[in-house]
């Protein structure tokens, strides 16, 4: 899988993953605690706990656990929706956000490092193939939900 768009990718978040470790170290935030609060950080600061679990790729079920020991930690809090009580919306803190910022800085200095010395054109259109990539896996998931392995990834 070396030769492959995926094999690529997937030794990249690898690599990512490793340089953003010392920070979340630092923050002492486990990695999958960061993907939930980048879920609800990548919605604008406020999303539903549906849509949260449905941009991770799990069920709402399956994010209980990561709510509460974030919403415990004044990482995130978790509210019900004034419009329907049913729902439970999910925001960070401020906490939440002065954490995420600085592994945020700790990813942009390793992609600073990352593109040394590659053309700002050529990344330009990796970053292209990337998302048309990623849109068209998220319509293949979306399309086929039972051939989308990985709904109880935490």
């Amino acid at each position: 899988m070396r030769d492959s768009l995926s094999g690529q990718a997937g030794l990249l978040c690898e690599l990512l993953t490793s340089a953003m470790e010392p920070k979340l170290d630092e923050t002492e935030i486990s990695l999958g605690t960061f993907e939930l609060l980048t879920a609800i950080y990548g919605s604008g600061g406020r999303a539903t706990q549906v849509e949260v679990a449905r941009r991770l790729g799990i069920t709402p079920p399956s994010l209980s656990e990561a709510v509460k020991s974030a919403c415990a930690r004044g990482l995130a809090e978790q509210q019900h929706d004034s419009n329907d009580g049913r729902r439970k919306i999910l925001k960070l803190t401020a906490k939440g956000r002065k954490a995420m910022q600085s592994i945020v800085k700790g990813v942009n200095s390793a992609e600073t490092k990352m593109v040394e010395g590659i053309d700002p054109e050529q990344i330009a259109s990796a970053i292209e193939v990337l998302r048309r990539a990623n849109r068209n896996l998220a319509r293949f998931l979306q399309d086929s939900p039972t051939e989308g392995a990985g709904k109880t990834r935490n």
